[in-house]
């Protein structure tokens, strides 16, 4: 997959501009506050349909400004496809797909395929289970269309399941009332939770190797935290645990169990990195997920999406933004920075001035 050029029309501080990029490296050059973030934001949002900042629309669209725009030419593996975006202050956004309106988000998400890593990512590691939760959502849907109306379906039945549990009904007739949404539930967990678990057994096999590579020294593993009983299949294993705490669930008022609970667990050297990562450690391993996640995301679509890195080399020394710059050449990858390293890789600069490509 390949970013062939980007316009922006009265996004965040971008009048209006055009950028190309080549395949392997772009850097994204320019003093800070100048728009390299603003940028790469602008590809994120062409993705999944929302900013990686969960920032408004009309908080994206330009000061004084009614209407912006959003449009990417790339090339994909199916032949070139053209993404606009229209946002407007006023109204919801609209997107178009090869000229074609959409009507659904949903129908946006896989289209151009992309990670993204910015110092915000080390939420990833340090952060609640929430953040973890939703990086396997982000990342499952991109590739798994059933995984994404799995999960929209799963939190459609949650949702009315947490409505009885907080009602002012009897015990009974919400254990009643039950009966009819717990099986529903459960069914739409054990897809979403058996989807999680391949897709954890695939992306450890590539960050234990990938973090090798980058620290020479350290072990990591990755663990999704549901834990499938022996002998016992997922949907029997969550049937017998949701009868075991239905009083407990009833006196607190919501749903204790499900996949909308479930971690991810990062170990290095078998020490929970939550705990006992430093914080270069943490930063690390989040961004030795994400550069395993493009290797999943090919080896499941077969291409390289697209890898955008906002501001990461400063935070690395010279050795580990030489081995992440090797790692990374071999696809597209978007990088913002003040200034570019001495590397002999070959390369391009866009360089950013006061919202504006130079």
């Amino acid at each position: 997959m390949k970013i062939n050029s980007l316009e922006l029309n009265n996004f965040r501080n971008y009048t209006h501009s055009i950028a190309t990029f080549d395949d392997g490296i772009n850097f994204i050059v320019g003093k800070n506050a100048q728009g390299k973030t603003n940028l790469l934001e602008s590809v994120y949002l062409l993705s999944v349909g929302k900013s990686p900042k969960n920032s408004k629309d009309k908080q994206i669209i330009r000061f004084h400004q009614d209407r912006a725009k959003i449009k990417v030419d790339f090339n994909t593996l199916a032949g070139k496809k053209i993404i606009e975006m229209y946002l407007d202050k006023s109204d919801k956004k609209s997107i178009k797909i090869n000229n074609l309106n959409i009507l659904k988000l949903t129908e946006l998400v896989g289209v151009l395929s992309m990670v993204y890593f910015s110092p915000d990512e080390m939420k990833l590691i340090k952060e609640v289970p929430e953040d973890r939760r939703s990086f396997l959502d982000v990342s499952i849907s991109q590739f798994d269309k059933p995984y994404l109306y799995n999960l929209m379906k799963y939190n459609r039945i949650l949702k009315m399941r947490n409505q009885i549990l907080k009602s002012m009904d009897s015990v009974d007739s919400k254990k009643e009332q039950l009966k009819l949404f717990t099986p529903q539930l459960i069914d739409t967990a054990v897809k979403i939770i058996e989807k999680r678990v391949q897709f954890i057994e695939k992306l450890k096999i590539y960050a234990k190797n990938i973090h090798q590579i980058i620290t020479e020294t350290e072990n990591l593993e990755i663990f999704y935290s549901y834990k499938q009983k022996e002998n016992l299949s997922i949907k029997e294993d969550l049937s017998i645990e949701f009868e075991k705490i239905i009083d407990k669930e009833i006196e607190l008022g919501y749903t204790c169990l499900g996949p909308h609970r479930d971690d991810i667990i990062f170990k290095i050297n078998d020490l929970d990195c939550r705990y006992y990562a430093s914080q270069g450690q943490q930063r690390t391993v989040a961004l030795v997920v994400k550069l395993s996640l493009m290797e999943v995301i090919k080896e499941e679509i077969g291409e390289y999406p697209i890898l955008l890195l906002d501001d990461v080399l400063s935070e690395l020394d010279d050795l580990r933004q030489s081995r992440l710059l090797t790692l990374t050449n071999k696809y597209q990858t978007l990088i913002s920075c003040t200034a570019i390293p001495n590397m002999d890789t070959k390369y391009k600069t866009i360089n950013i001035q006061s919202g504006s490509v130079r």
